[in-house]
């Protein structure tokens, strides 16, 4: 059979202290008083009677020898050739007696597809036969994501932002940066991103965007025509009218059709894409609207991402490296706060993709800048007392942005939080929709202003609620905090913070009308049962799950593969790397209730298993082409819906 042992004197012949002849299945002494011959097991330290690894080699003998005759082969190239077989889900045979009733001897925490590192917890082993087939096909689990590591570094790679006179292509795939779309193009793209992805991160002010950004590379901004983020509100116009009124004027994307058209005279019916790229990579904007091209590029390249099954994936890298060109123009602005605007728009297409650079150097940099401008403690800063509330409102939205990206990517690859939240001091900024928060001297703090009016600003509010609900989470559970002493101990914490996530869920945004944008429902959902599989499954501080937490762990994940999978029909998945990190766990953990908790078992019918089974496989598969590491998530997956 090829299995080895560790052969050694019994524990009789060792207290007597005499010399044992090691035979199976009992020493020659042992056998000759009568008395059962007790080993110790090297690896556990525990007495194991050697007729007991005797009888466990015979036994798997005789299995192999059951499995040799209805002519299955056992060699090494066996777990090979499960995880390549494209056998479909609903073809898989995943009866109850095929399904191992007791808990595995080795369990994955979290197959983190964006980590350097597998977090593995390994449970004491059950008096009974612990699951072979599940042990054995989570280890090969552990062995692809080794193997697949040096492509998972795009989320946290930490290479330098590119400057203006860096590069102008990617040398991966030789993308190159994308022209400067039509007008109409460039406000469908900004209508996606202040609906989908501003309303969670509102980095930006939508008036001031649209007099800082928009008007001066495209002109006149007609708000009448298209929604952004203004569906039962008005916007503000006196804003932006005086940009919008100026004559003559004539804005960057007339001059830049102009030098297009002249440098590509009357070749345009014969020259290929890239040939137009390169033409308008060569065009040199004038100073004045290069923060704005910086800044519109980054907006379309996150707004053809939010839904980036509907584009190739190519569009959004090009926009990516088109805004890249013009980021310190930007970065070295004497305005810090645009200077971190830009990086946080940065890193949220980095959450959005995997890129370089990624998320976790971006983010490094936005928070120190935050620390830099005192941010985060707002009640304590010298400075604070002499800004206007226009700028203080600024700031707080700024932080608080920062804030959530953080938490968010902490949250997902169990990485440490950039600032304590013990550390900050800084009020949360304002529920007004931003056609009323502008520049006014009589208002002190828009913060304390009553808001009757809808605001996209509801979806980041329960956001940040969110994130902190996550931040909690992650420190009392996976760090080595110490409860408060309000406490009386890690259950009365949970029922606290589940109190406080079910509190949550019935105060967030519900309608269209209440968020003035049609923000999609489903990631708050998703961000729901994502936290209750983290409250309730395995972690430093919960090695041995309860019936009720198998019950809860198995309805969460379930939950957050149903989102996933209509997030999929409608092509709304935004997050890639991450959502394959979320539904690769939530599909693993789905599985592992099922296979290892009895009453999990018997409520799920089968059905329903090779349903969700599917349902998750079928996501992993549409992120293969945008996130590399998708593809070994779905080898693994296939595997372990294989038992």
């Amino acid at each position: 059979s090829g299995i080895s042992r560790s052969i050694s004197a019994c524990q009789r012949c060792r207290k007597k202290k005499v010399k044992c002849d090691q035979r199976l299945p009992k020493c020659s002494k042992c056998e000759k008083a009568g008395s059962e011959c007790i080993g110790l097991d090297p690896i556990t330290g525990r007495e194991v009677p050697r007729s007991y690894v005797m009888y466990l080699e015979d036994r798997v003998n005789m299995l192999e020898q059951r499995l040799r005759d209805k002519g299955i082969t056992l060699d090494d190239q066996e777990t090979t050739e499960i995880r390549n077989s494209k056998v479909k889900v609903e073809d898989r045979v995943l009866s109850k007696g095929s399904i191992p009733c007791e808990s595995s001897s080795v369990i994955v925490k979290s197959i983190s597809i964006s980590s350097e590192k597998t977090d593995i917890h390994t449970l004491d082993e059950s008096q009974h036969a612990p699951s072979i087939a599940f042990s054995r096909l989570m280890s090969t689990a552990v062995k692809i994501q080794k193997r697949s590591l040096s492509n998972l570094q795009h989320p946290l790679a930490s290479k330098r932002f590119a400057n203006n006179s860096g590069a102008t292509t990617d040398p991966s795939n030789g993308i190159l940066p994308a022209i400067l779309p039509p007008k109409s193009t460039a406000l469908q793209f900004i209508s996606i991103f202040f609906t989908q992805a501003n309303p969670q991160l509102p980095i930006f002010h939508r008036e001031e965007f649209i007099s800082k950004y928009f008007i001066p590379i495209y002109g006149y901004f007609n708000y009448e025509e298209v929604s952004i983020a203004s569906d039962y509100t008005s916007i503000n116009a006196a804003f932006f009218e005086n940009e919008n009124m100026k004559v003559p004027w004539t804005p960057w994307f007339e001059q830049y059709k102009d030098n297009f058209q002249s440098i590509l005279g009357t070749n345009a019916s014969k020259a290929s894409n890239d040939e137009i790229k390169k033409i308008s990579n060569s065009i040199i904007p004038p100073k004045q609207y290069r923060k704005g091209l910086f800044f519109l590029n980054i907006i379309f390249a996150i707004a053809s991402s939010v839904n980036h099954l509907q584009y190739p994936i190519s569009i959004s890298e090009s926009f990516r490296l088109a805004a890249n060109k013009y980021f310190e123009e930007v970065n070295s602005s004497t305005d810090q706060l645009e200077s971190l605007s830009a990086i946080l728009t940065y890193s949220l297409y980095s959450t959005m993709r995997p890129s370089n650079p990624g998320v976790w150097y971006t983010m490094g940099s936005a928070l120190r800048t935050c620390v830099d401008l005192d941010l985060h403690n707002e009640s304590n800063s010298s400075s604070a007392h002499n800004i206007d509330s226009f700028t203080k409102e600024k700031r707080r939205r700024l932080f608080w942005c920062t804030y959530c990206i953080d938490r968010q990517i902490c949250f997902y690859l169990d990485r440490p939080v950039g600032i304590p939240d013990e550390s900050i001091n800084t009020p949360f900024p304002t529920v007004l929709d931003d056609s009323l928060v502008y520049p006014n001297e009589t208002i002190k703090d828009f913060s304390l202003l009553a808001n009757s009016t809808p605001s996209y600003k509801t979806v980041f509010l329960s956001m940040l609620q969110m994130r902190k609900i996550q931040s909690e989470v992650q420190k009392v559970l996976y760090t080595s905090f110490e409860l408060p002493r309000r406490y009386d101990g890690l259950d009365s914490w949970k029922k606290s913070i589940l109190n406080r996530l079910g509190l949550w869920k019935q105060n967030i945004p519900k309608s269209r009308k209440e968020m003035n944008c049609d923000f999609n429902l489903n990631f708050f959902h998703l961000n729901y049962y994502h936290v209750k599989l983290m409250i309730h499954g395995l972690s430093p501080k919960n090695y041995k799950l309860s019936s009720n937490d198998y019950t809860q762990v198995k309805y969460a994940a379930k939950q957050m593969i149903n989102c996933y999978a209509q997030l999929f029909s409608t092509k709304s998945i935004n997050y890639t790397w991450a959502a394959v990190h979320n539904i690769f766990m939530a599909g693993t953990s789905y599985l592992h209730t099922i296979y290892n908790s009895e009453d999990a078992r018997v409520d799920e019918p089968l059905h329903e298993v090779k349903r969700v089974s599917s349902d998750c496989l079928n996501v992993l598969n549409s992120l293969i082409d945008s996130c590399e590491a998708a593809s070994h998530c779905v080898e693994v997956f296939q595997s372990l819906t294989m038992v």
